[in-house]
């Protein structure tokens, strides 16, 4: 099979419908080239790769223009009851326009970064072994009872404490586990000798 040579009207034509696309699949089908050689020139050319970006930039704005006309201004619809398509006097097909929540939501999204959580500012009680979890819970469910902190808050410090419990657990068994095979060896050392 004989290569196509990428020419720059080939190269425009791509670009052109990537742009107004944003699928490279269909864009390689309008220039009639392939996936392949404008992947090769998008590596080895940087003004082909600048230009690229830019048709891709372009048709990432009109795919948010259209969710944002769908999510606002709605799509008209043509009205079904029990199965049946409605008609007005005209004969014509009534419509209804249907607005897309989904797609506003996603849209929000895209634009509004979330919410960063606020800071807590609540002291626990030390926790040196498992034996302080008792008061550290104490002390969240009456931060709780004041209102210092809301029960979100107090069941994201529970799991905390829990955590942080369980850390100290794990490390008091690897001590407990490490001293008695210690012990173990010294035994075998003994029997040996």
């Amino acid at each position: 099979m004989r290569k196509v040579k990428l020419t720059r009207a080939r190269q425009e034509r791509f670009l052109e419908a990537l742009a107004d696309t944003g699928s490279v699949t269909t864009a390689v089908a309008v220039a009639g080239t392939s996936r392949t050689r404008v992947y090769e020139l998008r590596k080895l050319n940087p003004e082909f790769a600048t230009a690229w970006a830019e048709a891709e930039e372009i048709a990432a704005d009109r795919l948010e223009d259209e969710v944002r006309r769908r999510a606002l201004e709605g799509v008209p619809e043509p009205f079904v009851s029990a199965g049946k398509l409605v008609r007005g006097d005209d004969g014509k097909p009534i419509t209804v326009r249907r607005y897309s929540d989904s797609l506003l939501l996603a849209l929000l999204k895209t634009r509004r970064a979330p919410r960063r959580e606020r800071s807590v500012r609540f002291v626990l009680p030390a926790l040196q072994s498992a034996a302080d979890a008792p008061n550290a819970m104490a002390a969240i469910a009456a931060a709780v009872g004041t209102g210092e902190i809301t029960p979100t808050e107090a069941a994201e410090l529970a799991r905390l404490v829990e955590a942080y419990i369980e850390a100290i657990r794990a490390s008091e068994f690897d001590r407990r586990l490490r001293v008695i095979e210690a012990k173990g060896d010294a035994k075998r050392t003994r029997k040996r000798t």
